[in-house]
């Protein structure tokens, strides 16, 4: 399978989870808390959302993730970009996930971090329609690193703990330290990571990849979010 074919598969696979989420989604769930968001710092970085349809992903320049550990970025020789996704692991995982696991995935359980390497910029891994390059602070960039070490699990030895190959080559999947549910879905998880960078994102209420979009998309052209 092409590497393009692999992309729109493992996109279409994730495209139903959140909209079962959002069905079983009760009234009035839990605020994230929100983080002070640095505005008086120079935003001379970038980050990167990918829209991926229903799923969204970060993605970060090698040299954007440098205060990334290096027992992360080490298992990524030779990768001009990372990708960072969050998921249900079952779900995330399943090659061809079946209704069982996506109504498993509702309710509190494990989940995994996807880091996949790129050799091209996310514009032409992805295509440009897909991606918003997001301006961003070097502090906002130090503490979305140490959000995204915090989030992967470690074994004994202080390392990633890994649980399996990812979809693509090169790509892994490692344990998270947070759990999937209704109210917490891969577009919070990546709402929170923004929103950690300093970007003024409200992860309040974010369960579809809409909602991360729509907030994110006037701030790549210096303007505010939608309300």
């Amino acid at each position: 399978m092409a590497r393009g074919d692999r992309r729109t598969t493992r996109r279409a696979i994730l495209r139903g989870l959140p909209l079962l989420a959002a069905l079983s989604l009760p009234a009035g769930c839990a605020r994230s808390p929100v983080l002070p968001y640095s505005g008086a710092a120079p935003k001379d970085e970038t980050l990167y959302l990918v829209d991926g349809g229903w799923h969204t992903e970060i993605a970060l320049s090698r040299d954007a993730a440098r205060d990334l550990p290096k027992p992360l970025t080490d298992g990524f020789p030779g990768a001009r970009y990372l990708v960072f996704g969050w998921g249900a692991r079952d779900y995330y995982m399943a090659r061809n996930p079946g209704l069982g696991d996506a109504l498993r995935a509702l309710v509190p359980g494990p989940a995994v971090v996807l880091v996949l390497p790129l050799a091209t910029s996310p514009a032409q891994a992805y295509g440009a329609a897909h991606v918003i390059a997001l301006p961003v602070s070097r502090p906002g960039l130090v503490r979305l690193s140490d959000y995204l070490w915090s989030d992967i699990a470690k074994a004994a030895d202080g390392t990633p703990r890994r649980v399996g190959a990812g979809p693509e080559p090169g790509s892994i999947f490692f344990a998270s330290t947070e759990s999937y549910d209704a109210t917490h879905t891969c577009n919070t998880w990546t709402a929170i990571a923004l929103e950690t960078a300093g970007l003024p994102i409200d992860p309040g209420g974010v369960v579809f990849a809409g909602g991360v979009l729509s907030q994110a998309r006037p701030l790549a052209t210096g303007g505010m979010p939608s309300p």
